[in-house]
């Protein structure tokens, strides 16, 4: 649905790409191959596939375990998403940023919780609802209950067969009161770092 934003031979400055689970929208051997990554974090299932795809020995991280790559620092949490080899999301931290990204998952019972520790700047979620993945109301909820200073929905506008507006996210985040911003492909964010900003939602 939405046109190649960027050539994948242009980012040849990625250190390390993660990879949630083997579906060939989170792990794509086409484009690992034009970026080359030196180094490639996935969940243990998925090692093979990794590098079969990416021509490289992954790092492989289980669900509550934590690796350092490159100045980042990975840990893995649980998601459920029916597929081959198991999924998981991934806690990111580098310097004073946290970021969350769940890959895809539904909105299991916990999982804001689980999440609340990590204190995220930046929660990625699935909003299309269908295909093993949370909705937007959800994704909202899950934001809200991990105390998400930012949340940006994500799985949206690829593909015809699964997608959702993104009206739902947006409408559930303003009744919660939870900071979010709809990204369009391709569009950047800037995060500053602001006194106060987790405590008002400012960004």
């Amino acid at each position: 649905m939405t046109r190649r934003v960027v050539d994948p031979a242009r980012l040849g400055f990625v250190d390390v790409v993660t990879a949630s689970h083997g579906h060939t929208d989170h792990l794509d051997a086409e484009t690992l191959r034009a970026v080359r990554p030196p180094a490639l974090v996935c969940p243990p299932g998925v090692r093979a596939l990794a590098y079969e795809r990416a021509r490289l020995v992954p790092r492989v991280v289980d669900v509550d375990e934590s690796t350092s790559v490159a100045g980042f620092d990975f840990t893995a949490v649980h998601a459920e998403h029916d597929v081959v080899g198991g999924a998981v999301g991934f806690v990111v931290r580098c310097g004073p940023w946290t970021l969350y990204h769940s890959g895809d998952t539904v909105a299991y019972a916990g999982l804001g919780e689980r999440l609340r520790r990590f204190a995220p700047d930046v929660a990625i979620l699935p909003i299309n609802g269908k295909v093993g993945n949370m909705g937007g109301r959800e994704a909202a909820g899950v934001a809200k209950e991990a105390r998400a200073a930012l949340a940006i929905p994500c799985h949206f506008e690829m593909f015809e067969f699964n997608t959702a507006s993104p009206d739902e996210f947006v409408d559930a985040c303003a009744r919660l009161a939870q900071p979010y911003r709809v990204l369009r492909a391709g569009e950047r964010l800037t995060v500053p770092r602001l006194s106060g900003v987790r405590r008002s939602g400012r960004c």
